[in-house]
């Protein structure tokens, strides 16, 4: 179909006439001469990847052998293009631009295009546009748009068989966007990617009836003309323009006059923002909508001045006496003050009713004013009388002397009405309110003379038999003691804790005393009882017996109250009065004897458990007692002990009674093997057995004597006799399930081995 279609678009290209109508800004081609577009303004360019044999051509119709006919008009009367714009399998961009116009929103492009059923190839159509004047610069390659970045319309990008029309239909575009009318051009470009003769995409579009109707501005009407709401300066403000007619969304802007300062038109026509000044503005308002089209009115707006902002309130009652009085109560702040006795923000007062008026000028340039009344009253008349010297030490005292009666006393060291003495002149503050909450105050000092300080060091304890005792060492020297036992600067000592009191006056009469206490200890004698023998091995003992309590014992070994034993004697004292000259001591032997050295070494280490008792041999020295399970009276029973491995315990006791241990252990084991003798191997199956088992040997059996044995060593059933063959059978009836022993001769052998019974 492809190869047929490519020779009659080609002779169609070439024969084929249209008559094309162009007006001034409008486009309106039907196509029915395509070798005029040239003269139109139209540009073709391919920039397919390799170039084909066809550009846009004819319309090419039925009975022509094409597809289809045109839309109107002539049956050929319409622009094709198709698979032949490149060759082999490669990238179509064939590209048709139509001539250069003022392009601005509103204005409109109509079309018509199609296919044909079936549609074996997919095929796209872009309508594309350039604001770039008359530029009809495409770029170069298959892949390349030049200045004809915007696409507008695209019939089919994904490729799809279906989608591209298999009838003639009309697509209609509306420019929009625009940020204002521009000179451009528009472009239909053919782009099929892996198209031409071999590729996979590509056939056959027709386009017919193309118009491009410009946008015509309408008449455009502003709302409410002239004055507006009017506002008040520092008060937000808000109003909204209307309009009819615009294109889209329109935009306003004031072009001429101005609106009040604080004020501002947004594009919206939205006036809003707090005025700064007041009177009457007059401005013209543009709106113009999307594509270029406007209209201007005339309005004014009318500011007021805000009300009275000011206020002087809280002014003050003053008394005479108050000094300069910051006036500071009218607001709004920055204004000024006026008045009897007012300088600048100062009001110095004077007795009787002042009237104070608070001028205010705003940012808007409004003037305000407040007044308001200030009283002022007579001060009262303070006095303080003289103070009297004190001492640093004399302690807190209450203060008098101030008038009128009923003021209060400040200054360092006052608290209310005491005073609390501290070194140095101290000036006493005497202040009276009176009725009218005027005050006044009068000042008085009182001298703090420093006290002494006086202290006396530690005295050492004494002995109640001691003689009387010198004191020395007070400070200041020259003061006096005082106390039990005190004559003088001598202490005679009574038993107990004794107080002393040095004391000191210096020449201003100020006086200072310190307290101390010696200890008088009685006279006591140490005693202590004697100790009995210990044992080297024992833990560390407590000592008692000395006397009389509240003493220390000392020596080797000792710490503390405790003794830690050593061999032989090193001797123990016990002291009262420790340090002190009534010390006393005593002392006593303490001897330590050394304990027995204790060994044990068992023979046999290994016993079986169904072994009968025997007397246990290896403690020494000899004489001791053995303890331990299994153990009565010297003697061992290993089934008493039971399977396992035990401890056993020798511990003997010497002539000085100290004593000492040894341990040992033993193995008891449960001997449930067959010997091997002569090369004779017996075994005992099943095991555990219920109702019989067996003992065979490798070699013939003829003769045994058996014996089965409880875990107590009880005989419960035995069996003997001659016999040839190479298996003994015993019963088990009517024994209890447990663990047993089988123990006995088999040709001539010894045989111990155990058994269990389910």
């Amino acid at each position: 179909m492809k190869k047929i279609i490519t020779s009659i678009f080609t002779g169609l290209l070439l024969s084929a006439t249209i008559h094309t109508t162009i007006k001034a800004q409008a486009i309106n081609e039907g196509f029915d001469d395509i070798t005029t577009l040239v003269g139109a303004g139209w540009v073709q360019q391919n920039n397919s990847t390799t170039i084909g044999s066809t550009a846009w051509f004819q319309g090419n119709p039925i009975s022509g052998g094409g597809p289809f006919d045109a839309f109107n008009g002539a049956t050929n009367a319409y622009i094709g293009v198709n698979y032949n714009s490149t060759t082999g399998a490669n990238d179509i961009s064939n590209w048709l631009v139509t001539p250069n116009r003022t392009i601005k929103n509103g204005d409109v492009i109509q079309f018509y295009t199609r296919t044909y059923a079936p549609t074996t190839y997919a095929d796209r159509l872009e309508v594309r546009l350039s604001t770039n004047g008359a530029s009809t610069n495409v770029g170069v390659g298959s892949a390349a748009v030049g200045d004809f970045t915007t696409l507008l319309l695209s019939i089919n990008p994904t490729l799809n068989l279906t989608a591209y029309p298999t009838t003639w239909t009309q697509y209609t575009i509306t420019i929009s966007g625009l940020s204002a009318p521009t000179s451009g051009r528009f472009a239909l470009r053919y782009f099929v990617t892996n198209g031409g003769p071999l590729g996979a995409n590509s056939d056959f579009i027709g386009l017919d009836n193309f118009i491009y109707t410009p946008y015509v501005c309408p008449t455009l009407t502003m709302t409410s003309a002239g004055a507006l709401i009017g506002g008040t300066a520092g008060s937000a403000y808000s109003t909204t323009l209307t309009q009819t007619g615009a294109l889209g969304t329109p935009t306003f802007a004031v072009t001429s006059g101005a609106l009040p300062s604080g004020l501002s038109l947004s594009t919206a026509g939205t006036i809003s923002g707090t005025p700064t000044d007041s009177g009457t503005f007059n401005f013209t308002v543009t709106v113009s909508d999307n594509s270029g089209c406007s209209t201007a009115t005339a309005y004014s707006i009318t500011v007021v001045c805000p009300p009275n902002p000011t206020s002087l309130n809280g002014l003050p009652t003053l008394c005479s006496n108050a000094g300069l009085y910051n006036l500071t109560q009218g607001l709004p702040a920055g204004g000024t003050y006026s008045g009897t006795g007012v300088s600048g923000p100062s009001f110095d007062p004077s007795i009787g009713t002042q009237t104070i008026t608070y001028n205010y000028t705003d940012i808007y340039g409004c003037v305000y004013s407040s007044s308001n009344q200030i009283t002022v009253n007579t001060a009262p008349t303070v006095s303080l009388g003289a103070f009297s010297d004190v001492c640093s030490n004399a302690g807190i005292f209450a203060l008098t002397g101030g008038s009128p009666v009923g003021g209060t006393y400040s200054g360092t060291g006052v608290t209310g009405t005491d005073f609390d003495p501290t070194v140095g002149n101290q000036n006493i503050t005497y202040s009276y309110t009176d009725g009218n909450s005027c005050s006044n105050s009068a000042i008085s000092t009182i001298l703090v003379n420093t006290a002494p300080s006086v202290s006396h060091p530690a005295v050492a304890d004494v002995c109640e038999n001691a003689d009387a005792v010198t004191l020395i060492g007070g400070l200041p020297a020259g003061g006096t003691y005082t106390g039990t036992g005190i004559t003088g600067a001598d202490f005679d000592p009574t038993v107990g804790t004794q107080s002393i009191t040095y004391s000191y006056t210096d020449v201003n009469s100020c006086s200072d005393a310190t307290t101390f206490s010696i200890t008088v200890i009685p006279s006591e004698t140490a005693t202590l009882m004697p100790f009995v023998a210990v044992c080297d091995n024992i833990a560390p003992i407590a000592l008692a017996g000395g006397m009389p309590a509240g003493g220390v014992y000392s020596g080797t070994g000792v710490t503390g109250g405790d003794f830690d034993p050593s061999v032989g004697t090193q001797t123990i004292s016990y002291t009262v009065g420790v340090g002190t000259s009534c010390e006393s001591v005593a002392s006593e032997i303490l001897s330590v004897n050394a304990a027995p050295i204790v060994g044990l070494t068992l023979n046999p280490t290994s016993v079986c458990v169904y072994d009968a008792s025997y007397t246990l041999t290896g403690g020494s020295p000899a004489g001791g007692t053995y303890t331990g399970t299994g153990v009565s009276a010297g003697s061992f029973n290993p089934s008493t002990a039971g399977i396992g491995s035990t401890s056993l315990n020798y511990t003997y006791v010497d002539v000085n009674g100290c004593s000492n241990s040894a341990n040992a252990s033993i193995t008891i084991d449960g001997c449930v093997s067959i010997e091997e003798m002569n090369n004779v191997t017996f075994t005992i199956y099943p095991n555990p057995a219920s109702s019989t088992f067996n003992i065979s040997s490798s070699d013939v059996i003829n003769s045994f004597e058996l014996a089965i044995y409880d875990m107590t060593g009880k005989k419960l059933r035995a069996e003997s006799q001659l016999n040839g063959d190479s298996v003994i059978e015993f019963s088990l009836l009517n024994m209890n399930a447990g663990l047993y022993y089988v123990k006995g001769i088999i040709n001539n052998q010894n045989v111990n081995l155990s058994i269990t019974i389910k």
